[in-house]
């Protein structure tokens, strides 16, 4: 049970270490405002984060005047309300929450509470060359019941963390990234089962910071849901971008992700990435990339492998600090190693999409992506489609509103020619969350969330096996959180 939580908290001792060290040997100036005008006393009781105030020129940095290159593990993201200071944020948020039917595949199971307490640490460190981003949370849950096929387990743990470290020389960057989780259950079902979720309303998971934005898409993917199953998913990577001309880059990226799951009956699964891109902007706000990738995946000694090779071509466009756009499509070769008949070739073409808004009183995203992935621990490799989308406004001085929702198709791949119906998966969620201020440091929030997972193929908890997957999730909670706190 300690295994996931431990990879994580050694990858946070060695961010915390590095950003001490850093803090004795670096002591060039901070780029972007001052902290005493991004973050006056009035806007920490209003919900609005720093950059919003009523003069948008305190604490919102100028558009930058490179894009982020399209052709590695980075995508275009809103730099609106983006801090480019050194702070830290400490968040504390507990959950009370109900669900019914948790296991999803069990109708008669019943309703099952949950008490979820966590920590966040949202912590920038800029230096005159580099510049570090952590979101680290973590805490445990308690079930009013065991929710582990299995076992009597009524409790656990479960953590997050995101970190960020980008080193810029005279023509290169360097860019070492790596966001990893320790769940009890699939990242996409767990709907408000945990205050993690909450910290994105309020002041700490990584609401304010300036850190470059990596691709969720490019993850272990996790959107089949096969009942409660601790799992380990993380994805690091590393990124060098040389500087051809003003107006050129080219990067080298590699990543390696893991699935790895403490239960029973499902599917571990490794992962080897490269990338090789050029970029080419056009003025300050256009785009334009071409990627070569070679994804290698491995599911035990059991399950053949994938390989998959592709070519993308990618545009993006920020419009304003407020909206970006990116659009790519990816034709792509895919073989599997290991079979009895030999190795098998197919082609197939994947793509992803993105609108993000963000702004004052709005906030959006609109994604589709369609790409080879892991098959979420219950496939050996699967074609998965996701789309998604999400909008909040804030509707008063006091209060947040968010609604969302995703949808993911996974199908599985044809491996030979025996003719075998290719087993698939229709997962659909929806959820609302309402966040209060009750002041300066602390809110309230109420969360709803509901799901359906529909397959031609049963998926079996104990005795009870099913197509149909059905739950609803309500919880409420409260958040504590500090301001801003700067970093000399």
């Amino acid at each position: 049970m300690r295994k996931g939580w431990s990879y994580l908290t050694t990858i946070a001792l060695v961010a915390l270490w590095a950003t001490t060290l850093r803090a004795q040997q670096t002591s060039g100036p901070a780029v972007g405002p001052s902290l005493t005008a991004a973050f006056p006393a009035a806007q920490a009781g209003t919900g609005q984060t720093p950059g919003s105030a009523a003069n948008p020129s305190e604490g919102q940095p100028a558009a930058p005047s490179v894009m982020p290159p399209l052709s590695g593990a980075q995508v275009l993201a809103p730099t609106f309300g983006s801090m480019s200071e050194s702070y830290w944020v400490p968040a504390l948020a507990c959950t009370e929450s109900a669900s019914t039917n948790p296991s999803g595949l069990n109708r008669g199971s019943g309703i099952f509470s949950t008490t979820t307490c966590d920590a966040n640490l949202t912590l920038q460190r800029v230096g005159r060359h580099s510049q570090l981003n952590l979101d680290l949370t973590g805490g445990g849950f308690y079930y009013n019941r065991p929710y582990e096929t299995g076992t009597n387990k009524q409790y656990g743990t479960d953590g997050e963390l995101g970190l960020v470290e980008t080193v810029n020389g005279r023509r290169w960057n360097w860019l070492l990234g790596d966001s990893g989780s320790y769940l009890p259950a699939a990242s996409l079902g767990l709907g408000g089962l945990s205050g993690i979720s909450s910290f994105a309303g309020g002041m700490g998971g990584g609401a304010l910071s300036s850190a470059p934005a990596l691709n969720g898409a490019l993850a272990p993917n996790q959107s089949i849901y096969g009942g409660m199953s601790r799992r380990f998913s993380d994805m690091a990577v590393s990124e060098l971008t040389y500087i051809a001309s003003p107006r050129s880059t080219l990067t080298a990226t590699a990543m390696f992700g893991t699935l790895q799951f403490f239960s029973p009956g499902t599917t571990d699964e490794r992962s080897w990435t490269v990338m090789g891109g050029y970029n080419r902007t056009f003025g300050r706000n256009n785009e334009f990339a071409l990627n070569y990738e070679e994804m290698h995946f491995n599911f035990g000694p059991i399950q053949p492998g994938m390989i998959d090779h592709a070519a993308s071509v990618f545009y993006g466009r920020q419009i304003s600090p407020k909206v970006t756009v990116e659009l790519s499509v990816a034709p792509s070769a895919r073989g599997f190693s290991g079979l009895s008949a030999g190795s098998t070739t197919n082609l197939f073409v994947g793509t992803y999409d993105s609108l993000l808004y963000r702004a004052q009183r709005w906030d959006g995203t609109l994604r589709f992506d369609r790409a080879l992935t892991g098959g979420a621990g219950v496939l050996a490799g699967a074609g998965t489609i996701s789309v998604g989308g999400g909008i909040g406004r804030q509707l008063s001085r006091r209060v947040h509103g968010m609604v969302n929702v995703n949808y993911a198709q996974n199908r599985s791949l044809v491996q030979s020619t025996s003719g075998a119906p290719q087993a698939t998966y229709d997962y659909i969620q929806a959820g609302a969350n309402l966040t209060h201020e009750l002041g300066q440091h602390m809110s309230l929030y109420l969360n709803y969330s509901v799901q359906r997972q529909t397959s031609n193929t049963p998926l079996c908890e104990n005795v009870a096996c099913s197509t149909l997957y059905f739950r609803q999730v309500g919880g409420f909670g409260i958040n504590w959180h500090s301001r801003p706190l700067k970093i000399d």
